[in-house]
């Protein structure tokens, strides 16, 4: 363990962040995939009810969103058909104990209507009315200018891919653990321990320990490593073991990229490897962004990822890192009025797998309807005819 540990710290001038001030932890955060529909709670204009839902030492957010979902296929090309209209709700309140601790809690209500099939993390027979998230923050609580995270929080890994709370579904997964970071000019590190007990709806827990580095060489170029190993205990034990290297930054002609690399060391089985890689440009007017990705994997990278659309909102292979399969991805982000996104996602298909279908193209088209209200349309189609569709309304207080 310990020469593992120290090859992941000669490691540390080796993956991307994107992290932003809110994310639960210092090195690592989500530059994945997971479409919900609806923009961040910080990306929105919430209407002001006059109700004092955030003072001095208080903070109250909450939203509320309607999503229904719509698939057909030919009889001929097998998938997962179902139909379904779900309802999520959630409630978080954050609490300053004092200048150097918070504490943060979330609620949340799930249910799926009557008449809808299961499907992925639903469940017409089975509400979720829970806690997703309980934990204790601390800074500087042995005067290094260390943080402590302890409790049940989200967390994401390799991007998501690995393993994340994915905001796309009814209730998504969280962790119980201890997360320890420290910042050391331009380079963090975090060591982490936790039981991955899946979604609300509690499965066998899994224990996971490991660390993350990043380091911020300047201001075009970040790179990040991580290390993760099963440690053999809990209710379900694994020993396997992941190694992560990613990097991104800025290139001439006002390209911004993104490449990353995960190594998964398989118990009784034969290791894995995958990797991503995405180039893009931003441009004013009409046509906001051009963004080209390219995905591969020998097989299952994840232990519960945040990758709803890492390959296609039909969501065939269930995710870029979950099947042996390559992805070629061109994007095309568009505002026609200052109140309206427009978002088209060509893709291409490869591997070994029983292929599904070679190509796919998805369209996702968001809009304000009113302050703090919006409200998105998803429609995905294969060459083979399969379809899936989305409307959601999502609501944030």
């Amino acid at each position: 363990m310990l020469r593992q540990t120290t090859t992941v710290l000669s490691l540390s001038a080796a993956l991307l962040s994107l992290a932003t001030p809110t994310d639960a932890q210092a090195c690592y955060e989500n530059d994945h995939q997971c479409f919900s529909f609806a923009p961040a709670y910080e990306d929105i204009d919430v209407y002001d009810t006059g109700v004092p839902l955030e003072g001095e030492r208080y903070k109250i957010r909450g939203d509320i969103r309607l999503r229904a979902r719509m698939a057909n296929a030919p009889n001929d090309a097998p998938y997962n058909e179902a139909d379904q209209q779900a309802t999520r709700a959630r409630v978080s309140v954050e609490f300053k104990v004092n200048e150097h601790a918070h504490v943060f809690a979330e609620y949340n209500f799930s249910e799926t209507w009557a008449g809808s099939v299961k499907y992925s993390d639903a469940d017409p027979a089975n509400p979720v009315n829970e806690l997703a998230q309980a934990y204790l923050h601390v800074d500087d609580l042995f005067g290094w200018d260390d943080t402590w995270r302890v409790g049940r929080s989200n967390y994401n890994l390799g991007n998501g891919l690995v393993l994340g709370s994915c905001d796309f579904l009814q209730y998504p997964s969280t962790f119980t653990g201890v997360w320890a970071s420290k910042q050391c000019d331009q380079l963090a590190f975090e060591a982490f321990a936790f039981d991955n007990y899946g979604q609300l709806n509690l499965m066998p827990g899994t224990r996971f320990a490991g660390l993350t580095t990043k380091y911020d060489v300047n201001e075009d170029l970040v790179l990040k490593a991580y290390y993760m190993t099963g440690t053999g205990d809990g209710d379900l034990p694994s020993d396997d073991a992941w190694l992560g290297v990613d990097a991104g930054g800025n290139a001439p002609a006002e390209l911004d990229w993104v490449a990353e690399y995960a190594h998964r060391k398989v118990d009784g089985g034969d290791d894995l490897e995958a990797y991503r890689g995405r180039i893009g440009r931003n441009f004013d007017g009409l046509l906001e962004r051009v963004s080209f990705t390219r995905t591969g994997s020998q097989g299952a990278m994840h232990v519960n990822p945040a990758d709803f659309n890492s390959a296609g909102l039909v969501h065939q292979y269930g995710g870029a890192w979950r099947s042996d399969i390559n992805t070629n991805q061109l994007g095309f982000d568009l505002a026609p009025c200052e109140e309206l996104d427009l978002n088209f996602n060509l893709l291409t298909f490869s591997g070994s797998d029983a292929m599904l279908g070679d190509t796919e193209l998805d369209v996702l088209v968001g809009k304000h309807l009113a302050q703090g209200i919006y409200g998105s349309i998803g429609y995905g189609r294969d060459n083979e005819d399969r379809q899936v569709g989305y409307v959601q309304l999502t609501a944030y207080f």
